[in-house]
């Protein structure tokens, strides 16, 4: 054992990251009618990536920050990008997201951002990449083994 997992816990504890969690609930909750998510060849589509969890922000390890960037592509016009984009929003912010052993503890639009490119199949592509901040905490259960705070409050 290092000194510094000697320093900072005092158990052996293994670290869960919440990005399939994430993943898997962002997918759930954007799929709709007449927008595909993910793949490649299909517009309008919806596109999940560059997902960055965060350092733990408490001493227990449980609450995250997770940044994503949903992205709204469409070969029709910046103005289908830019409803799909507020639709997400919508989706994201109005409804709970659906998580196992997480909880969501907010969802924050932080930055976006608009893209036009041209292809070898369509003249122009739009794209708005939507990064949100998405904070997430640890489910604990009853298995878990006392933080070294708790073990010195009982003590």
């Amino acid at each position: 054992m290092s000194i510094l997992s000697r320093i900072f816990q005092r158990w052996p504890r293994h670290q869960v990251s919440g990005y399939r969690t994430i993943y898997n609930a962002l997918v759930a909750q954007l799929t709709r009618q007449g927008v595909t998510i993910g793949g490649t060849a299909k517009y309008p589509r919806v596109e999940i990536h560059s997902i960055r969890e965060q350092e733990r922000l408490d001493k227990d390890g449980a609450l995250r920050q997770i940044n994503v960037t949903v992205e709204s592509i469409s070969n029709r016009s910046l103005g289908e990008a830019t409803t799909m984009n507020e639709d997400n929003l919508r989706l994201l912010t109005e409804n709970e997201l659906e998580l196992t052993g997480w909880t969501c503890l907010g969802i924050l639009p932080v930055q976006l951002q608009d893209m036009t490119e041209s292809s070898d199949t369509n003249k122009i592509i739009y794209r708005l990449l939507q990064e949100v901040t998405i904070y997430l905490e640890k489910t604990k259960t009853d298995t878990q083994p006392e933080t070294p705070a708790q073990e010195q409050e009982n003590n």
